[in-house]
This record gives C-alpha cells, structure tokens and sequence, in this order.
C-alpha cells in the first residue's frame, strides 16, 4: 500500500462515517481494520499453505491474519484472497506501509512465485460479527445510499438473531466499508454473511426459501434498502494466524 494515500483515506473515512450519521457506527468501526490482498495463485493448496506459515503477519503487526479461497463466482482462475486484522485504522495503514505485495521482499521471494497478485483495500467494519476461525461466506458486493447504511445494519443485525433462533446458531452478518481500494469497491460495501460449513449455509438458504419466519425480515427491511447487488460469491475461509 502506498504511503501517498494516507492523508486521503483518512479523509475519505472520515467523510464517509459522518455521511451515516449515526453513532453506532462509528462506535462499530473504532473496533478494528482490515487490509486484504487478493492474488491469482497458481496452485492454491500450495500457496494457502505458504501464507499460513508466513511471518508477515506478525512483522506488519497484524493481531489475525487468514485467507478466503473463492470456490464460485469468481472473478479469475485461482482467486484467494488474504487478510489481515489490526486493532484500528491508524495501525492498518502503517501495518500496509512495511510490505508491498506488488513488489514483495526478498525475503518473501518464494511465497510470491506461487500467486499473481491483483489489487489490496482497507475496509472499516459497520456492522461487525464474532470471528471464526473457518467458515463458509456468501460475499456480496452491493449498493447502498449513505442515508439508508444505519437501517441496513439494524435490519442485518436483526435478521442475524432470527436465523440464529431458528436453529443456525453459527450465523452471522457482517458489513464492510472499503477506502483505498481502487475501481473494484469504490462505492460499494461488502455484505459477509457467514456459517460455519457449506451444509450450514445450504440450510439457512433452503430455509429462506421455503418460508422462514425470518425470510419477511429480510424481504421487508433489508433488501429493499440496497440498490444494486454488484458481485456475489462464495468463500471458505481460514484463520491462519493469532497473535500472542
């Protein structure tokens, strides 16, 4: 990540959060950062496990690191995606600032032979869910106007409880706003809505549509909210890291 781009992301955040208005967010995004890379790799079981053994992680002062393979609707051959957790924004940026995957060190030599790398973003939490250390994701790249992000997150927080009364306990919603990301997310948020395998998340879905008491929720007060679904795929992710 660049250092150019401080002062501008800062900004950006800044306006971004204000433009919510509203408070809770703000208090959601003092939580923690994220900053991911997302590569091409050329044979992801080996690469996965290169990035698990990695100590980047720990020499960008990251305090959770892992990975999210895309298994459909990808967007290149071999997509994966790593990321990495810092306790705020301030710490994201000078943990990008000690290591350049576009020109990785020598001492990360071996570990960059085995991916193309593609692009990298910084994403503030709005609505934040318990980690896991592995699970299956549905991510989906939407629009939402800044006026309606506070009903969004209240209507996926909501929903998050209802499915989980209804018996699938390890779901969880989670809603990301991206800054210094480039073409690919400006003017989107990430929705990560997330179980704990494939057969958890194929059961929420086929709940949903044979009638859910919790599908209304979700028909009457969180899609209408979200103006364009952009990308939609998914992911199973792994936590390959924890610092001591």
């Amino acid at each position: 990540m660049k250092k150019g781009i401080l002062i501008a992301s800062l900004l950006l955040v800044g306006l971004s959060l204000n433009a919510l208005g509203d408070g809770h967010l703000a208090e959601e995004q003092s939580k923690y950062a994220i900053t991911t890379v997302n590569v091409a790799a050329k044979d992801i079981d080996k690469y996965v496990k290169s990035v698990a053994s990695s100590p980047v992680f720990q020499s960008i002062g990251a305090y959770a690191a892992g990975y999210c393979r895309t298994v459909t609707g990808q967007d290149y051959p071999g997509q994966v995606l790593v990321w990495s957790v810092f306790p705020n924004v301030a710490a994201a940026l000078v943990g990008g600032s000690k290591y350049d995957p576009s020109n990785a060190p020598r001492a990360m030599a071996k570990l960059a032979k085995l991916r193309e790398f593609k692009n990298s973003s910084n994403w503030v939490p709005l609505k934040v869910a318990a980690p896991r250390d592995a699970g299956y994701t549905r991510v989906s790249r939407i629009k939402v106007a800044p006026a309606n992000v506070p009903a969004l997150v209240a209507a996926l927080t909501q929903l998050e409880k209802e499915i989980q009364d209804a018996g699938h306990d390890t779901f969880s919603n989670s809603l990301l706003m991206p800054f210094g990301g480039g073409t690919q997310v400006a003017g989107t948020l990430t929705l990560r809505s997330s179980t704990e395998d494939e057969k958890t998340m194929g059961a929420v879905i086929d709940d949903f549509f044979t009638g859910a008491s919790w599908a209304d929720t979700w028909r009457q007060e969180g899609r209408p909210l979200i103006d364009e679904y952009v990308n939609d795929q998914f992911e199973v992710c792994q936590r390959v890291y924890s610092a001591e």
